[in-house]
């Protein structure tokens, strides 16, 4: 299996011990962990993802029209699933970022297409759910999508050697403002053990993952 940069926006610390994410909760405990820090490009998915796509801060307020080279997917040779860049998103999944999915779906679809390229190819991907069902008031509840991520992260993380798994930012609050920080959880250390991580250091940290 190749190595997964598997980015979850809306995944939050403040969260786990509310609804205690079982799997989740023992990479915590078992694999090299921070935070990372996104104080100015945490009101929309697009700059998060891109700069960790391009490796450097990139500002945008909207989804893209149009998409650049990505230096990561090129450098790496990934595949790129459900990446919210665009709307739907972009690469080998496209879906809408609204609440008109549920969760179990968004992730059959994701499931499907990580397993169809991990073993020849590194994949880039993002689930989505939490972000875009909390800001759009969608009916399922916070610790029922926490509970389906979860089981999925298991599946797909017991089957990969080295795996990035991080959040952009944290939940979604009020006028579409997220939490400054998110998750990193992985099979290689952050670069600095007593400093945050930064958005542009995820992709680089990747990078030389799968080089290695």
């Amino acid at each position: 299996m190749k190595p997964i940069l598997l980015g979850i926006p809306g995944l939050s610390y403040s969260s786990f011990m509310k609804c205690n994410p079982r799997f989740l909760m023992m990479l915590f405990s078992s694999t090299f962990r921070g935070v990372v820090v996104n104080k100015e490009l945490n009101y929309h998915p697009t700059p998060a993802w891109l700069s960790i796509l391009q490796m450097e801060y990139v500002k945008t307020d909207q989804f893209l029209t149009n998409v650049p080279e990505l230096k990561l997917a090129k450098l790496t040779n990934s595949v790129l699933i459900n990446i919210p860049i665009t709307n739907p998103t972009y690469g080998e999944v496209n879906l809408p970022y609204n609440n008109s999915l549920s969760t179990s779906e968004e992730i059959e679809k994701v499931k499907k297409a990580i397993f169809e390229y991990i073993d020849d190819y590194p994949v880039i991907v993002s689930v989505n759910a939490i972000d875009r069902i909390l800001l759009n008031d969608g009916k399922e509840s916070k610790c029922e999508i926490y509970k389906i991520i979860d089981g999925f992260v298991k599946e797909v993380i017991n089957k990969v050697e080295d795996f990035i798994l991080f959040s952009p930012y944290g939940e979604p609050k009020e006028n579409g403002i997220r939490e400054q920080y998110g998750i990193y959880l992985a099979s290689v250390p952050r670069p600095n053990e007593h400093d945050t991580v930064k958005l542009p250091e995820i992709g680089k940290l990747f990078l030389g993952l799968v080089g290695r």
